[in-house]
């Protein structure tokens, strides 16, 4: 990979200048108070992009993979991955894209890339729903305390249970939506590794009715699940994420699979 440099800056703030994207450089006088507002750490990078579209994110991807350029994705509760430690690459924002929404009707919640664990559980309470379904004496505060992986990492796990789709943004910038019905083999393993094969702006889950118990409603059940996969095995699923990791990022722009940490509950 190779570090951001004042050139490549110039053009990547080019390549958005006709979007509501913010690009910052080391140079900018506020930049280091908003390093210390992101929380990103001691890393130097060569620019922060605080993205508002999954198109504007498309773009970064397409910039940062044709030339060579690591990348680092702060966000909510969904977009924990680093392509690697190596400085002087770009941050990836998502912090204002945070925005979540209930559909009471369909009992579904989209959330956006940046959203926190609050945000969701807030907006779905104002409709009477949860995102996590009550089961036995379980209550929404403390049912499945277990953790996720991937975005996921530190949310309750029946989480991932109950993901219903993700729209995702690939190395090469290509934009797209996967379930248990569409590209059911990128769903399959975003249920393992997810921050390792792309960066997701937006997120939806089923939700349910306060108070009210519900059995457990796995994603493989409810929807047909990834049905080519059979059960889910852990480390012996390992193969087939190498070879889904080498199509859909065959340069490692989100890192390897040897530090991501695997989901094997599934």
């Amino acid at each position: 990979m190779t570090r951001l440099s004042c050139r490549r800056a110039i053009e990547l703030k080019a390549t958005l200048q006709d979007t509501r994207a913010e690009v910052h450089t080391p140079g900018d006088g506020d930049y280091a108070e908003r390093v210390r507002g992101l929380e990103l750490g001691e890393a130097e990078s060569g620019a922060i992009v605080q993205v508002t579209t999954t198109d504007e994110v498309s773009r970064v991807l397409s910039y940062a993979s044709k030339h060579h350029i690591p990348i680092v994705v702060h966000g909510g509760a969904f977009a924990t991955s680093s392509s690697s430690g190596e400085e002087g690459g770009i941050v990836i924002s998502l912090a204002r894209m945070s925005k979540v929404v209930v559909d009471p009707a369909s009992r579904t919640l989209a959330a956006q890339g940046g959203a926190r664990w609050e945000d969701l559980v807030g907006v779905a309470g104002a409709s009477g729903l949860t995102v996590v379904p009550v089961t036995g004496d379980d209550t929404p505060a403390d049912a499945g305390t277990g953790a996720g992986s991937g975005w996921l990492t530190g949310c309750p796990g029946p989480i991932t249970d109950n993901l219903v789709s993700v729209k995702i943004v690939l190395a090469d910038g290509s934009i797209v939506t996967t379930s248990s019905t569409e590209k059911p083999d990128l769903f399959w393993a975003l249920h393992h590794a997810g921050g390792v094969f792309g960066l997701a702006t937006e997120l939806v889950f089923r939700v349910y009715p306060q108070g009210r118990q519900e059995g457990p409603t796995k994603s493989s059940e409810a929807d047909g699940g990834p049905k080519d996969g059979g059960e889910y095995s852990g480390e012996d699923d390992l193969p087939r994420l190498q070879k889904l990791k080498r199509q859909y990022d065959p340069y490692g722009l989100f890192g390897s699979l040897d530090g991501a940490s695997f989901d094997t509950r599934k």
